[in-house]
Order: C-alpha cells, then structure tokens, then sequence
C-alpha cells in the first residue's frame, strides 16, 4: 500500500501544513471554527508554547507504519502544538502487547485500550494504575459532549476513566431485497405483522421470478441467536440483554414475556418454512452467501453491510438492497444499541505523574475533535481525497484515502461531531447514515454494561451456551413453554443467580 510517509515525503514544509489547516477549515461552519480556534488557542496551534512531547501506543493496521514525516502525523502534531512518538502495534497482537506492558510498567503517556473490562485492565484501574477522567471532562469544548449513556457503559464503579470513540450505538437492522418488495407491490414493513407478512411473500411468491420454490423469506444463523435476536426482542420491548424489573433490580432479558412473544414470532417463522431450518448450525458466512445469492429476502445484520456489499459487486446482478432499523410493536421505537464505543483511550499514572501533564494529554484529545482533525482523519486530504461541494466533502479517492490514512483512523474520536457531512453518497448509504443518526434517541442500552461479574467471567460461555440451547430447541419445537421455563432455572442453578446476584450488588451501590 502507499503511504503519504513514502510518497509525499519532505514536502511537507511547515508553510505546508499551515496551507492543508486552511484548507480543512474551510467548509466547516462558522460555529464549528470559532469552537477549533478556541481550542487550538489554549497550547494548541498557534499557542507559542513548545510543541508538548507525547508517547502513544496504537494499533497499526498497514503492514509499514507510519512515520514522523506523514503528512498526517505533521498536521495533527502542528495543530496540536504536540510532539508524538507513537508506538504501533499490530491490530491481531494488540491486547497481548498491552497485558505485557501493564506487567512491566512501561507504559506510554497515552494509550488506545480495545479491552478495557478485560481481567487485567480492571483490576489496573480498581488499584490506581490510571487517571480518572469523568469530573474533568466538563472543562474541555468537545469532551464535556459525551454521551451520559456511553459514559455509564464504560464506567467502572461508577467512575469514568476512558476516553471513547464513539461507534453509533444502534447501528444494525434488517437489510432485505428491495427489488424483490417492489416487484410483489409491497412497502417497507412498519410493524412484526407486516414484517411476517412481507417474509411470507419472499417466500411464498416466486420474487425472483424464475417459476421455482426456492427462497425463504428470512436467513438466520447459529452466531445470530445471542446478538442479533435481540433487534427483534427490542421492537416487542424487551430489555437489551439486562434490564430492571418494577423491584428496580437487574434481571436477564430471556426470563421476560416480551423476549418470549419475541422468541414466539421466531417459532412462526420456523414453523411456517419462512426461514431457512438448519439455522441452528449454520455459520454466518455462509447465510451471507446465501442472502447475496438471493436464496433469502432478508437478514438481520450491520446496517453498514447493504451499502457495502452493493458497493463491492458483491450481490446478485439486478439485486437492489434496503434496510430498516425499528418496527412498531406497541412500545414505540426502539432500536438495540452496543456499547456506543469502539476502544477507549486512557492515561496511565505511572507515566503521566503531574495535574499539568495529564490536562495537556486532554486537551490534545478535546483537539481531536475539532473539525479540522475530524475532517482530515475522516476524508483525508483536501484536494487530494476529498472536496467540499455546497458544504458537503465529496470523496475524490476513496481507496487512496483508506490505503493513506488507515493507521491514524483510531485517533478519530468523534465524541463531539464536528464532521463535515459527506456528499455523493450510495442511496443505501444515505438511508444507513440518518438511520444511526435517528437511532440515538430510540437506543435501549443494557443496564449492566458498566457492572462485570466474576462467576460470569469464569462460567459466561458455558452459560450462554445453555441459553443458546434453550432458544434453538424451542423455536425448532423440541422444547415447549414449560420445558423452556425447565431450561431456564437450569440456567439458574448452573450460576445464573450467582451471575444476577453479583451484578446486582453492583446495580444497587451505583444508585446511592
């Protein structure tokens, strides 16, 4: 691949990088830009301090890494009045290299943590190893923007000691064969039984017209029951793997009747043929062969794929992809959020020994929310892989951008979106983006992310396990409703109430 570090190598003068910091400004708004400046004015560009020295350790993700006469490590090192010695790490070795490193105690100024509920890292920070970071964050332009929600997913006994990047929290759905609905008369389902009824016609009506009863109406697989069910458990209101009962206190999703009417409409369209039977064993990769060959109308999936894969040719010829995140079920709009974060970053003491040295380390991450960073690591370049047209950057190379800039995308943050909005988009990609938009305000998070539990950590696969076992057997009709309700307290005596015990103690001290 080829780098800006290879390429463009010793023409990045400093007059250089002041013109690229015009550059990127431009098209911002003017409320965006008077936010950057005054930022950037308290030890950032133009400051007339000296650049502040730090050390970083991030995953690398070309097989060459970058080095301090990238491009863009020139302008996030100018903008920031920083000096950065990053230490990459390969994306496959990363948690190893950090378990190792929390061991020997060397540890950078600043590092990108992927597993921060990982055993190690907890009990780091349940000992003091790291800075805490949640009462600051109120003092910086872009941080105090967090999401309440995100911050009490990642918090640890209720404290706040990472710093995210943000991942829309309710980004999957049901991506299904647009051209099929258009072609039986039919519209984008807005409730289950119009959802049921759109399956059944996939199925049932020949919609890829080739006079054979070949198609199901639904794809599913093994992987699926645990995570993506729960998209469906969501609209029927059940809670998102935990939630809290009218005693206030945490209990599973799959003990609650919302779940089972959920697990109910599943069972229909097992029982009805709608849905490809050997679901139970079937790898995801294969149901991903199997939707993209048209041998199914929908899936549930990231409701980045449909955009994605029709982009890469992936689909069947004439094939034209939809998606959709909510249907209505009598409990308005509800989307299944994750965490809302994808890796954190957090500041280790041993390193970062003084006030002063640990506020510049956060105002260099305020920095890199500004809408000049957010615009140079999301479309690199102005000029050469983007331009701005009526207020919107439109990609000039988007496989230029992606081999050139790969590296720096963890340091994009996004806790605050000062981004410019893209322009030129795929009509599915579009649709995807105001989706994950809209999405924030119908996120049903899961209750129990901030609390762990030490009987999960050691049994959590067994159990899930048995939870899997007892959804597939009932929707295949091997187990009935008391059977279910059998498994169920199986579950319980097997470390389930251990588990719920544990993450309620937790639950209960958090809300004194």
């Amino acid at each position: 691949m080829i780098t800006l570090g290879r390429t463009w190598r010793g023409l990045w003068t400093l007059a250089g990088i002041l013109l690229l910091m015009a550059g990127l400004m431009s098209g911002c708004s003017e409320e965006s830009n008077e936010a950057a400046v005054g930022s950037s004015r308290e030890g950032g560009a133009g400051s007339g301090n000296e650049p502040f020295p730090m050390k970083l350790m991030i995953p690398g993700l070309n097989a060459e890494n970058p080095g301090k006469d990238n491009a863009f490590h020139q302008a996030i090192e100018q903008y920031t009045n920083s000096s950065l010695d990053i230490t990459w790490v390969p994306q496959d070795t990363y948690d190893e290299k950090s378990n190792l490193l929390m061991v020997s105690g060397e540890l950078p100024d600043l590092m990108y943590v992927k597993s921060m509920k990982s055993s190690s890292f907890l009990n780091a920070i349940k000992a003091g190893a790291f800075w805490e970071i949640g009462p600051e964050l109120k003092n910086y332009p872009n941080l105090s923007q967090a999401n309440e929600e995100i911050l009490d997913n990642l918090a640890i006994d209720g404290k706040v000691y990472a710093v995210y990047r943000h991942s829309a929290p309710a980004q999957v759905g049901v991506t299904y064969r647009k051209d099929w609905l258009e072609r039986l008369g039919l519209s984008e389902p807005r409730t289950p039984e119009e959802f049921y009824k759109l399956l059944k016609a996939f199925k049932e009506n020949d919609p890829d017209q080739n006079g054979k009863d070949d198609t199901y109406g639904f794809i599913y697989w093994k992987e699926d029951f645990l995570s993506m069910f729960r998209i469906l458990a969501n609209w029927y209101g059940s809670p998102n793997i935990w939630g809290v009962d009218e005693n206030g206190e945490l209990i599973p999703d799959f003990v609650t009747k919302e779940y089972m009417d959920a697990l109910n409409f599943m069972k229909r369209l097992y029982d009805e043929e709608l849905m490809n039977p050997n679901f139970a064993v079937l790898a995801g990769a294969k149901a991903n062969d199997m939707f993209l060959a048209g041998e199914g109308g929908a899936m549930f999936s990231s409701l980045n794929n449909p955009a994605a894969w029709s982009l890469a040719g992936k689909t069947e010829p004439g094939a034209e992809l939809g998606v959709f995140s909510t249907l209505e079920a009598g409990y308005g709009k509800r989307a299944r959020a994750g965490s809302g974060y994808l890796g954190v970053y957090m500041i280790p003491k041993r390193s970062v020994q003084t006030e002063e040295q640990f506020h510049r380390i956060l105002q260099f991450l305020d920095q890199m929310n500004d809408a000049p960073m957010q615009n140079l690591l999301e479309y690199g370049i102005e000029g050469r892989h983007y331009k701005v047209e009526d207020g919107k950057a439109v990609m000039l190379d988007t496989e230029l951008m992606q081999s050139e800039i790969m590296d720096y995308k963890h340091l994009q943050l996004k806790v605050a979106m000062n981004l410019l909005p893209a322009g030129g988009l795929h009509p599915v990609q579009e649709k995807v983006e105001e989706l994950k938009a809209a999405n924030e305000e119908y996120a049903v998070y899961n209750p129990a992310q901030p609390f762990d539990s030490n009987t999960y950590t050691k049994q959590g696969q067994q159990l899930d396990d048995m939870r899997y076992d007892m959804m597939a057997k009932y929707v295949m009709g091997d187990l009935d409703a008391e059977g279910y309700q059998k498994a169920v307290q199986k579950w319980m005596d097997a470390g389930g109430s251990k588990v719920i015990e544990e993450l309620n103690q937790q639950y209960r001290r958090s809300k004194k």
